[in-house]
């Protein structure tokens, strides 16, 4: 009530309580108008001008610097730049402060009406509890956008949604952290602060707001406990991401229905995910629709042609009846309907866009381990996406291009280098540099670096980490020798004609990109880098990028000092 007809003590706690609530909600519209903010200079600037030379040097100088792993915390973080701990850090860093500030520190010593001699403790535990359950729920939305695989974020920034998965995974600890200190806060409050007890404690739990916030703290428990490295191996991927999806969208009218006066982030967390569900099953009924023979809607599927090498290592050619629209960088996800309908998997097609998709995987367990152990040579396939974004479309004929992968990472680079086979303009330096076990895997993709080899301009080097040696072949020269592959003292077929020009075992990436940029003539175009692989190959690469920048060459205009770097993060 206005004025307050409470004790003095009351009166003072509750204009704190209110302050603080106020001022909680401008701090979260300032989080968000800097989030928008950015938003807004990714946007504008993807639209610059690309010759404009503060523009590169800006980004020559944000590669060198913020490029590279941050190894202090790799046991916590994996394998991620600087400039994703960065924006973690100063998200973590704003909410510390903002958690803390804006509010008087103070007890109050209140008599309870109608109670004499009995009195509560009234602390600034309250406000505070208060403001990080507010925080909590401003966060709601960025978890929800940094989840999404039809991303905003991606159309502003250019950047694939996958790449914001770290983001989305430690704002979630984030906020479980925040829900928890504010359930203790309360719990503190009402079960030993408030008097008389225990009558205090009982009547606040029986209220429907206190019900709905015990099941929003439940969920969002399941939700972190299943989010766990431990959970998704002992569960398996597909059912933590149906159930994080089920959960999230629980745990938002949960929350909802705890505090409806802060359904103002509620909503736009459930108009997010809503649209991105939504747009994923109009994505995934257009294409079905396009490419099933006769219309036959979203669960018909294409037959697939398996051919298995060795015992983990399939290949999967699919003759699709009418071409599927993707562009080269993007993923779609397959589900194996020989082996259940509940579980889709990622995987990059190796090819170009068009009726026939082939895709090179290794069976691990699970659904794939299913496909290589069927007794049969098809399989039928269902097919959701594309998904990602494009990675070579605006690549100059002039663009050095480094592709390096590590295994079944061929599949990411090879359309990039297909694409550059078929352009009769290219005239820059391109290599491949593929890091195998034996060489014999090469008969992955046997076809297409058949095809690499006709170009005459596209160098391919096979590392093979478990040979005698290194197997080479230069488009350039169509020359060479058959050396054979020896492992284990058993002799196996040569990759390529070639020459042996190595030793095997791990190779130094680093020292691989370094030679190659410094072999780009001074003055002229820069050098993309395309990588896929395991962590610590990428981890590699991308510190080896970041120190081939040179913002100085890039200043004066010279654009052999850019190099940028492209890499599929879905396999770390």
């Amino acid at each position: 009530m206005v004025p307050c007809t409470n004790d003095v003590g009351s009166c003072e706690y509750l204009d704190v309580v209110y302050s603080g609530h106020d001022r909680g909600m401008i701090y979260s519209g300032v989080m968000w108008s800097i989030i928008g903010a950015i938003l807004l200079l990714f946007a504008i600037t993807r639209n610059m001008p690309p010759s404009s030379r503060l523009i590169r040097s800006l980004a020559t100088f944000s590669r060198r610097h913020l490029l590279p792993e941050f190894k202090s915390l790799r046991y916590f973080f994996g394998h991620t730049t600087r400039l994703q701990v960065i924006v973690l850090a100063a998200t973590a860093a704003y909410l510390l402060v903002f958690s803390f500030v804006g509010m008087r520190y103070a007890t109050w010593v209140t008599p309870v009406k109608n109670k004499p001699g009995v009195y509560n403790t009234r602390t600034t535990l309250g406000p505070w509890a208060d403001r990080v359950g507010l925080l909590a729920y401003a966060l709601t939305p960025l978890s929800i956008l940094l989840a999404n695989r039809e991303s905003l974020l991606s159309l502003c920034t250019g950047i694939p949604y996958h790449h914001f998965n770290f983001l989305h995974r430690w704002i979630g600890h984030i906020i479980f952290a925040q829900s928890i200190l504010h359930t203790i806060g309360w719990c503190v409050i009402e079960i030993r602060l408030y008097q008389p007890q225990p009558d205090v404690a009982v009547a606040w739990i029986k209220q429907e707001y206190m019900i709905w916030g015990v099941v929003a703290m439940i969920l969002l428990l399941v939700l972190w406990g299943l989010s766990t490295g431990w959970a998704r191996r002992r569960f398996g991927y597909e059912f933590f991401r149906k159930a994080h999806w089920v959960l999230a969208m629980v745990y938002i009218g949960a929350c909802w229905a705890h505090w409806k006066n802060l359904k103002c982030f509620m909503i736009p967390s459930l108009a997010l995910w809503l649209v991105d569900r939504g747009a994923r099953l109009v994505r995934t009924a257009l294409i079905h629709y396009q490419i099933m023979p006769g219309g036959k809607g979203a669960f018909a599927a294409i037959d697939g042609k398996i051919t298995q090498f060795e015992k983990d290592v399939i290949r999967l050619d699919l003759d699709c009846p009418n071409p599927v629209g993707w562009s080269i960088g993007q993923h779609f996800y397959l589900t194996f309907s020989d082996g259940g309908i509940w579980q889709s998997h990622p995987f990059t097609p190796l090819g170009l866009p068009g009726r026939r998709q082939s895709y090179v995987f290794r069976a691990k367990s699970g659904e794939t381990k299913r496909i290589a152990n069927l007794e049969k040579d098809t399989t039928k396939v269902i097919l959701t996406g594309p998904y990602g974004e494009a990675t070579s479309g605006q690549l100059q004929d002039d663009t050095n291009v480094l592709c390096i992968a590590g295994g079944t990472g061929i599949c990411f680079v090879l359309p990039v280098l297909l694409d550059l086979a078929r352009r009769s303009t290219h005239i820059a330096k391109v290599e491949l540099f593929w890091v195998v076990r034996s060489s014999r895997h090469a008969d992955w993709v046997a076809r297409e670096l058949d095809i690499l080899k006709e170009t005459g301009f596209i160098n391919v080097t096979v590392h093979s980490t478990g040979s005698a040696g290194l197997s080479t072949f230069s488009t350039q020269t169509g020359e060479g020798s058959s050396t054979p592959d020896v492992e284990g003292g058993k002799e196996e077929k040569d990759l390529r004609p070639g020459s042996s020009t190595g030793s095997g075992g791990r190779p130094d990436l680093r020292e691989k990109v370094k030679a190659f940029v410094d072999g780009v003539q001074a003055g002229s175009a820069g050098t993309t880098v395309f990588v896929s692989g395991p962590g610590g190959m990428t981890s590699d690469v991308r510190d080896a990028v970041a120190g081939c920048n040179s913002v100085s060459r890039a200043w004066r205009g010279d654009r052999s000092g850019e190099v940028q770097l492209l890499y599929d993060e879905r396999l770390e």
